[in-house]
């Protein structure tokens, strides 16, 4: 597979919210959803501002209004290319390239959320050559930008492995050598289950 595994991060979304005790850290963030999750905004954001978390994403590639009176220095907002676009449709390459025009600081993005679960559980139930196609157009130029990205975000079984050994490979066949400077992890079980699963991950 094509990607580096020089920052294994992002341990979404459980992790990060659970050590919020800890001190601030820049691989400290919270997955925001207002219509699902209301009163996170509440729990994480206290009378002096902003808490130890230093960066969110929303699963859109815009960000979240009830964090407008926040400063970009507080807490930094990450896109993600939720699913593949249609052919000829470049509106999230065009939306982060607007974000950045407009002064908005954009870091990093984040890629297919679950792309081989389904819709109901949250998954964008995408094939990986279609994924592959969206990368190619959407999250290429943006890397040429100097913008860093999160492998796709598969689910923490098998045949998440199964799907990006896919996704990686149709890259190729398509020309291109789809590289990641991250790998998203999923996990939704005991610390010794989540510890193997990482080491699948870096030697992988």
């Amino acid at each position: 597979m094509h990607f580096s595994t020089s920052t294994l991060g992002f341990l979404l979304p459980a992790l990060a919210a659970a050590a919020a005790t800890f001190e601030s850290s820049s691989k400290r963030g919270l997955v925001y959803v207002e219509t699902t999750h209301p009163y996170d905004l509440q729990i994480f954001v206290g009378a002096e501002g902003w808490s130890d978390l230093a960066w969110y994403y929303n699963y859109a590639p815009t960000p979240s209004s009830a964090y407008d009176n926040l400063t970009q220095s507080e807490f930094e907002f990450v896109p993600m290319l939720f699913t593949a676009p249609s052919s000829g449709d470049d509106s999230f390459v065009t939306t982060i390239k607007s974000l950045i025009s407009g002064g908005r600081n954009i870091t990093h993005v984040l890629t297919y959320n679950e792309p081989d679960g389904s819709f109901a559980t949250g998954g964008s139930n995408l094939d990986p050559v279609s994924a592959a196609k969206g990368w190619i157009s959407q999250i290429v130029p943006l890397q040429k930008l100097g913008i860093k990205v999160g492998a796709p975000a598969v689910t923490g079984s098998q045949t998440g492995f199964t799907w990006l050994a896919q996704f990686f490979a149709a890259c190729t066949s398509a020309g291109t050598n789809c590289t990641a400077d991250f790998i998203p992890i999923h996990w939704y079980g005991d610390f010794q289950g989540m510890a193997s699963h990482v080491g699948q991950v870096s030697v992988t």
